[in-house]
């Protein structure tokens, strides 16, 4: 198999965990009832509201006594309701107004829920939901996709303000389509929802793929060949061909205008963290901490690999090799650059519908490193999906309409387009009655939310009702090949995630991992561009023995230890 899936028992020893964290935090807060004076701070009184709120009973009774609301069937209300929506989308994704969309003008036909949507660009959701959560005013929903870029702390606005609601209740009851996917699984992916008092604030989001690793490298088949060099089998064979690239011209235009190496200094997945695995470094998108073959957490910025890792960058920038642009470009500039497709060689999420299909995508090939390198190992659980606030005065119909986005017809319309758009557009029934996407990606202007949407399709569900289309079969065939090779780690990075911490050492663990970055990304700036010396790598590891490192990575193994990892 391609992706390593965790037994069962597993998810519910974190879960377990989980609530007996809750249970411990619960008997503390009713010891402390005892001495209170009877004062209620407003903390205190937004959880308790968002507990409300969440429970079962709270929304049976506030439906009831709408009498609006349907609990099956449709539609959801008998009387016009209006929902708004706060929606995260990706900065590069040109959409229609949300009510031209014909899908979303069905939903609300069907429904009888009206929506008052919110798009915000991925680049300024942070802002923009913080300063919606200052207000006081809040969304009914934040739509918190994973295709979207956003996000919530569901520590600090579910566990701690109650300004989002715990969900697990409210989804068993209302929400059919996710969880009869859900339970078809064999392991649980919402297992990675749970938050420190046991509950889950966030429908997620999933689209299976049959995947392990998000990290792919890709090298100029095209400029192999013009320059008759065999394809490189590590990194000192790569650094020649990087040499050749540069001045034997492979592109023939006679300028010295090729990229032999095309990256950004934090750029997502053309970012120097992409480079690291190269030197036996499994790094993840989110901490500078690993789990190593022994299933110790290790702080990976001090290895001798991220050294050797720094000192060949900085190589490759002394000698014009790499993109002289890589510390100061952002990720729209580095895609740019692939879409021109004078490249030698980049990492990227795949080739296929990744806006450069005219570009490094008609050049290049997959590259398999040696058995040095380590990426890091992709789980397929739930993202963030969808999040209710504790202001929604119409939550029962609002979890309906969620579940509503997930019938399977209108989950994909919103995701890809309308069903028989036409061979470029949308997608549409095969012979089988599986359903296979016709949509290219070509359109200027989406008249459908794309991966913005709420979307959850487990790989059983998925299976069963999707033919996977060129790109996602293409990344599963990279996956293979690189888990084959044993270029994938042992344990998953994505463990940490679902380690049993508290919420004061996640949030503690979370001003840490600020810190941590921002010295991280600065450092390797300055070593990139200016080199390693024995004085300032010394300098640089010393430098996080006054950030609480050890502490950090010893709370870490802590809860690793308590896990069952495969």
């Amino acid at each position: 198999m391609c992706c390593n899936r965790k037994r069962r028992f597993f998810f519910m020893k974190k879960k377990a965990i989980a609530l007996m964290l809750a249970a411990a935090m619960t008997i503390t807060a009713l010891a402390g009832c005892g001495s209170s004076s009877g004062t209620t701070t407003a903390g205190n009184a937004s959880s308790e509201a968002a507990s409300e709120a969440g429970s079962t009973g709270t929304g049976e009774a506030a439906a009831a006594a709408d009498g609006n609301f349907n609990e099956t069937g449709y539609p959801i209300v008998n009387e016009p309701i209006t929902l708004k929506v706060m929606i995260a989308v990706r900065d590069n994704d040109s959409l229609t107004s949300f009510d031209e969309m014909p899908a979303v003008q069905r939903l609300e036909e069907q429904t009888g829920i009206h929506v008052e949507w919110e798009p915000i660009k991925g680049s300024d959701w942070s802002t923009k939901l913080n300063l919606a959560f200052a207000s006081g005013e809040y969304p009914d929903v934040i739509l918190a996709t994973n295709g979207g870029n956003g996000g919530v702390d569901d520590e600090e606005y579910g566990v701690t303000q109650g300004i989002v609601i715990p969900l697990d209740d409210l989804i068993n009851q209302y929400m059919p389509n996710f969880t009869s996917r859900r339970d078809a699984e064999d392991n649980d992916p919402t297992v990675s929802l749970v938050a420190s008092d046991g509950k889950i604030y966030s429908v997620g989001y999933l689209v299976g793929q049959n995947i392990n690793t998000n990290q792919h490298f890709f090298i100029n088949q095209e400029w192999l060949d013009a320059l008759n060099l065999e394809t490189p089998k590590n990194v000192d064979e790569l650094t020649e061909v990087f040499r050749a690239f540069k001045t034997g011209d492979p592109n023939g235009n006679g300028e010295a205008d090729e990229i032999p190496l095309e990256m950004g200094l934090d750029t997502g997945f053309n970012g120097i963290r992409y480079m690291l695995p190269l030197f036996g470094l499994p790094c993840d998108p989110d901490k500078w901490i690993y789990i190593d073959d022994d299933k110790k957490v290790q702080f990976l910025p001090t290895q001798e690999g991220f050294r050797d890792c720094m000192e060949w960058l900085h190589m490759l920038y002394d000698e014009g090799l790499v993109d002289p642009e890589l510390v100061s470009q952002d990720f729209n500039t580095v895609e740019t650059k692939l879409k021109e497709g004078n490249v030698g060689f980049f990492t990227a999420w795949r080739l296929v519908a990744m806006a450069y299909d005219d570009g490094v995508a008609s050049n290049s090939v997959l590259w398999m490193p040696d058995s040095n390198a380590k990426l890091y190992r992709y789980l397929e659980l739930c993202k963030q999906g969808a999040f209710v606030t504790s202001t929604n005065e119409n939550v029962p119909a609002t979890m309906r309409w969620l579940d509503a986005l997930l019938d399977t017809e209108m989950m994909f319309s919103l995701y890809y387009g309308e069903k028989d758009a036409g061979d470029t557009l949308g997608w549409k029934y095969d012979d089988n009655g599986k359903i296979t996407v016709t949509n290219d990606g070509s359109a200027d202007v989406k008249n459908y939310i794309d991966c913005n949407t709420l979307f959850f399709a487990p790989g059983k569900y998925l299976s069963e009702t999707f033919n996977m289309p060129l790109q996602r079969t293409e990344k599963t065939e990279y996956c293979q090949k690189y888990d084959e090779a044993g270029n994938i780690q042992k344990y998953s990075n994505d463990y940490l995630d679902m380690a049993p911490l508290t919420s004061e050492q996640l949030q503690e663990s979370t001003l840490k991992e600020t810190d941590i970055n921002n010295a991280v990304v600065e450092n390797i700036a300055a070593f990139v561009t200016g080199g390693v010396t024995d004085d300032n790598w010394n300098s640089f590891v010393s430098m996080f023995d006054g950030m609480g490192v050890a502490d950090y990575v010893q709370m870490y193994q802590g809860a690793i230890d308590t896990m069952e990892l495969e």
